[in-house]
């Protein structure tokens, strides 16, 4: 069983994540609020995009990685990516370049929400 981490807009999605429970666990915790009562999906904002980046930083920190070790664009190879058997330490690099990817969204046209299933 996986975690299924999509990012919608208007019923199209924007981008998705596979078993990337870390990251999942740091949006959820900087969650703009649930979209309808007693529903799971959540607003992401650029305060949710805020505490991601925390959790980004802390992982940096703690894995010894410097910040020129991110990664700025999102590889094709990342969407092929098991993210349950790969490194901590490898999975860090990709974040801000998906937090910039959603950033740069949201600037643009407004919270996305994130719909979940594991």
């Amino acid at each position: 069983m996986g975690l299924d981490i999509g990012f919608y807009r208007d019923g199209e999605e924007v981008f998705y994540l596979r078993n990337h429970d870390d990251f999942f666990e740091a949006l959820a915790n900087g969650s703009g609020g649930n979209v309808y009562e007693d529903y799971s999906d959540f607003y992401v904002t650029l305060d949710t995009l805020a505490v991601v980046e925390g959790m980004i930083e802390d992982g940096f920190i703690d894995c010894g990685l410097s910040p020129d070790e991110a990664l700025t664009d999102i590889p094709d190879a990342f969407h092929g990516l098991d993210a349950r058997g790969t490194e901590w330490k490898e999975l860090l690099r990709y974040y801000p370049a998906i937090v910039a990817f959603l950033a740069e969204d949201i600037s643009a046209n407004g919270p996305l929400i994130c719909g979940w299933s594991a």
